[in-house]
C-alpha cells in the first residue's frame, strides 16, 4: 500500500474511533466511583406524593455524605430540619429540638440508616445483601433498581429506583407498600468534595458525640 494511502486509512480509523460510541457503564464502574469518593455534597428538590394527600409535598436542602458512614440531610424548606447518621446514631433536630437514636435498638431505625449509606458508600457486597439489583445502562446514563430481599425493609419499602449519569446520582425514586412515593432530584452535585475538619465537625458533629 502506498504512503498516500495509508494516511488515508489512518485518518478514517481515527474518524471511526472519534464517531464510535462509548461503552456502556457496568454497574462495577459506577460503585467503583461512588466508592472511591472524598465525600459527596448535592442540593436536592423531593417530591412526596401521599394517598391520603391531595397535593404532593415538596421539600428542598442539601445532602452532604462523608465516607464511610456519616450523612446529613439539612432541608431549608418549607422547614429548616437536619437528620444527621453518623455510624450508629442518628440525630433529627427541628424547630421543636432535637432527639437522638441508638440504631443498635431500633431495627426500622437502622435499616433506614444502612439503606441510605450504603447506596451513596457503593458497597455493593452490603446492597445485595439487603437488596436484588437490576441495573441497566446506555453509554454513560444508568438506572439501578433496588428491591428489598426481606425483613424489616420489606414491609414498608416496595422499591427504590436510582438514576443518574457517570458519576452522578440525578435522581431517586422511593415506593413505599402503601403505594406512596418520594422523588429526590439531585441537582448542583459535587461528587469529589474533600470535607475539611470544620466543615464536617459542622455538620456532622465531632466524632463521639452523643
Amino acid at each position: 500500500m502506498s504512503a498516500g494511502r495509508l494516511r488515508l486509512a489512518a485518518a478514517a480509523l481515527a474518524l471511526f474511533a472519534l464517531g464510535a460510541e462509548p461503552a456502556d457503564l457496568t454497574l462495577d464502574e459506577l460503585l467503583s466511583h461512588m466508592a472511591t469518593t472524598p465525600g459527596v455534597v448535592a442540593e436536592f428538590r423531593e417530591i412526596k406524593t401521599l394517598k391520603l394527600l391531595d397535593a404532593p409535598l415538596e421539600t428542598k436542602g442539601t445532602l452532604y455524605f462523608a465516607p464511610p458512614d456519616r450523612l446529613a440531610r439539612v432541608t431549608r424548606e418549607p422547614a429548616e430540619t437536619r437528620l444527621v447518621l453518623d455510624g450508629g446514631t442518628m440525630r433529627f433536630a427541628d424547630a421543636a429540638g432535637g432527639r437522638e437514636t441508638d440504631l443498635s435498638s431500633n431495627p426500622v431505625a437502622r435499616a433506614f440508616a444502612e439503606n441510605l449509606i450504603v447506596l451513596w458508600r457503593g458497597d455493593r457486597a452490603a446492597l445485595e445483601k439487603i437488596y436484588s439489583l437490576d441495573f441497566h445502562a446506555d453509554g454513560s446514563r444508568w438506572q439501578l433498581s433496588l428491591v428489598p430481599k426481606g425483613a424489616p425493609l420489606d414491609r414498608f419499602l416496595r422499591s427504590i429506583t436510582l438514576r443518574g449519569d457517570g458519576k452522578v446520582m440525578r435522581e431517586m425514586e422511593v415506593v413505599e407498600t402503601d403505594g406512596d412515593r418520594t422523588q429526590t432530584l439531585f441537582e448542583k452535585s459535587d461528587v469529589d468534595h474533600a470535607f475539611g475538619e470544620d466543615e464536617a465537625r459542622a455538620l456532622f458533629g465531632p466524632r463521639g458525640e452523643k
